[in-house]
């Protein structure tokens, strides 16, 4: 029968037990408190037994242990399924990160989940290096530009490095795995020319207004159809909203042209959103508004520079977003600081925003004309020799 000691200049119980071969062992049970060390000890020999009897798999020596861990710390060893763990993670992100963040994580989830097959029905444990490294290399070969992959792949390492946080796995397996070299397609950025083109292209008034709002404020798509009259701020002149991909909130003086639309639009009322028929339609999609925008640009006579993307699809260098790329870059050439353009657009790095600024030749021209020019010296003289 199991017993436990306390041995001299030890502040732990020592479990006392008999092993599979007959020998009498002795092993700390790390514990202060004597009942846990003995329900400790009880579960040594339990174990010992089951192997004399050779019916003990590793299967339930894990139960043993986390009966152990149960009876003593309250907290369980066994570790839940990948597809149970990374679940629960998604409800979490749901409460604290915006509705586009929480799409974007689910489909992830469900494609590494899918990848995983039988595989996700076991502990999160289970999952090693290769099957991140596997995933990744899938994701390519299906087409998908390197950047998509990348987004995936920090996907699924944030949802194990809370994992391994927890101490629900001892080391996160996406950590292991180098991404590939993120290579983004660039856009172009439309003119101020090129823009009004746009607007007198538009089938309806509230494309005109989506339009307008996409190229005065640099806001996304997905911001401008959402925008509704609590939006507008009459009495600041400001718009202000909130990022739906990042939930910063930025706020906007609004431009001579965008005052005078407005204007317009509140003949027809001033309330719900200022596009109320295209906020019904999805962005994507062969009817959805990217598509719309595009034959829209067509109509004007403009190019939409369609190319082939780092992946399978086409990518269009002049879509809807390129307004905010005209945005961002019309306020550079002006000569409007960094900072506050980082301001106006929502950016959180100079990095990002740097991505966004396409500045013209005409600024570039006259960055150059600053330079000093030589003194007479510099000058070539008629008869120096080569």
């Amino acid at each position: 029968m199991a017993s436990i000691v306390r041995r001299e200049k030890s502040r732990f119980w020592t479990a006392c037990y008999t092993s599979r071969d007959g020998r009498q062992l002795k092993r700390s049970t790390k514990t202060t408190d004597k009942n846990q060390a003995l329900e400790i000890a009880l579960e040594f020999e339990r174990v010992e037994r089951r192997a004399m009897q050779g019916a003990l798999t590793a299967t339930q020596i894990k139960k043993v242990l986390n009966d152990v861990s149960e009876k003593v710390t309250g907290d369980t060893l066994i570790a839940p399924t990948t597809e149970t763990y990374l679940h629960e993670w998604l409800e979490g992100v749901g409460a604290r990160a915006t509705p586009a963040t929480v799409e974007r994580y689910g489909h992830t989830v469900k494609l590494f989940l899918a990848h995983l097959g039988a595989k996700a029905q076991k502990p999160i444990t289970a999952v090693t290096p290769h099957d991140a490294e596997a995933f990744l290399t899938a994701r390519l070969k299906t087409g998908v530009a390197p950047k998509t992959a990348i987004v995936d792949l920090k996907t699924i390492n944030i949802a194990f490095r809370r994992a391994e946080s927890y101490g629900t796995i001892l080391k996160n397996p996406v950590a292991a795995v180098r991404p590939p070299r993120e290579d983004c397609s660039e856009r172009d950025v439309f003119t101020q020319e090129e823009v009004q083109q746009l607007v007198n292209a538009a089938p309806s008034v509230e494309w005109q207004t989506l339009i307008l709002l996409g190229y005065f404020l640099g806001a996304r798509l997905r911001d401008c159809v959402r925008m509704t009259w609590d939006n507008v701020n009459p009495d600041t002149g400001m718009i202000e909203y909130e990022q739906q991909k990042t939930g910063k909130k930025v706020t906007v003086p609004m431009h001579y042209h965008v005052i005078e639309h407005v204007h317009f639009l509140s003949t027809f009322g001033t309330h719900g959103y200022l596009c109320p028929k295209l906020a019904e339609k999805l962005t994507g999609g062969r009817r959805g508004l990217s598509e719309g925008f595009k034959r829209i640009v067509i109509k004007a006579g403009l190019d939409p520079m369609t190319i082939q993307g780092k992946g399978i699809r086409k990518f269009s260098r002049r879509s809807f977003h390129s307004l905010r790329h005209s945005f961002n870059s019309a306020l550079a050439n002006a000569g409007v600081n960094e900072d506050v353009r980082m301001k106006l657009t929502g950016h959180a790095s100079k990095v990002m925003n740097n991505r966004y600024t396409h500045l013209n030749q005409e600024t570039l021209k006259n960055a150059m004309n600053t330079m000093p020019l030589f003194g007479s010296a510099a000058t070539p003289k008629a008869d120096d020799k080569a």
